[in-house]
């Protein structure tokens, strides 16, 4: 009874271990061609024109060509495109006509699958059945790994922005003071300025030539950037659209107070550095005492994911460590 059990699992291991020969050989030759032309292209012109694509390359182009044609069967389903539509928010104003929010769902899917296949191949060779925590990560994994990583992307964009504002409002007050009209102004600051707050004032400008008023402008970038900063800019210009008065002076006072608060903020975050690496330090600890545990005994962790009492307790830990978190770092907030 056990061998016939065991035999398929054998025949299907030694599928797995010449495949994975087959592919490592497939590597080694290429690596080898690859040290070759680099040793010939030295004594060698290149074309003007070279089509010939990499490996790399290759990989990539049929990774993208499996995701537009997973798009065209998502975009049958209102469902999904409803899902999408939420991560028109992560495409850059330059790339708007180059990704496609499906792209998104399409990763999630192409990702749980590859998730699927690794795990599949670790139990075969181990001769190991799908667990329930192995299923629950496939699907977590696959579901929210994107997602994680856009929020962090987002969050470093707008961390960036919030750090340039100063000085796209320094630009702008000096284009002001040169008698520079608000279209003139924009438009410095979009040369002037790389990375994101130079895409986003490239947009401002955009928006600015389709005869949107500053303010406008000004709001639907707070609603994109949703800053304290950017917030400050918009209402300030709001009230002198509503009330009339100088835009040199209301720039100049926003340089001021933004110069000022930037300055407050970095002898807030020098006095509660201490504090900082504490909190860093308490954070870090668990895992860290996890890490030395499971090293010294790997079987003591067990009962948390193969019993059934052992998966609530590490679901409760999971929990009360993250409000733990999000309750210390929210009493260690300052609002400046």
């Amino acid at each position: 009874m056990g061998n016939n059990i065991n035999i398929p699992l054998f025949i299907l291991q030694i599928i797995i271990i010449v495949i994975l020969i087959i592919i490592l050989i497939q590597v080694l030759l290429f690596r080898h061609a690859a040290n070759l032309e680099k040793r010939i292209g030295r004594y060698s012109v290149e074309p003007l024109n070279n089509n010939v694509e990499s490996f790399f390359d290759k990989g990539i182009n049929l990774y993208n060509k499996l995701i537009k044609a997973l798009n065209k069967i998502f975009n049958h389903s209102y469902f999904l495109k409803k899902i999408a539509s939420k991560y028109n928010k992560y495409i850059p104003y330059s790339k708007k006509n180059v990704v496609d929010p499906m792209d998104y769902v399409s990763s999630k899917l192409v990702l749980t699958i590859f998730l699927f296949l690794v795990t599949l191949l670790f139990n075969v060779l181990q001769y190991r059945n799908f667990s329930i925590l192995q299923i629950f990560i496939i699907l977590v994994g696959g579901f929210f790994t994107i997602d994680i990583v856009l929020f962090f992307k987002n969050y470093k964009r707008k961390k960036k922005i919030d750090e340039d504002i100063l000085k796209a409002i320094i630009i702008l007050n000096s284009a002001f003071k040169s008698g520079r009209t608000t279209m003139q102004a924009i438009e410095i600051v979009k040369h002037e300025l790389s990375g994101p707050i130079g895409e986003e004032f490239n947009r401002m400008y955009i928006d600015i030539s389709f005869g949107l008023e500053l303010d406008i402008v000004f709001e639907r970038f707070a609603k994109r950037i949703n800053t304290e900063d950017v917030k400050y800019i918009t209402a300030s210009l709001t009230i002198l659209n509503k009330t009339g008065g100088d835009i040199v002076k209301v720039f100049s006072s926003i340089e001021k107070s933004f110069f000022n608060r930037r300055k407050l903020k970095n002898e807030m975050k020098t006095l509660t550095a201490s504090s900082e690496i504490m909190f860093k330090v308490l954070v870090s600890a668990p895992f860290i005492i996890f890490l030395i545990i499971f090293f010294l005994n790997p079987s003591y962790f067990t009962p948390l994911y193969t019993t059934e009492i052992g998966l609530v307790i590490t679901g409760l830990i999971i929990i009360i460590f993250v409000l733990y978190v999000y309750f210390v770092k929210k009493t260690m907030r300052i609002k400046v």
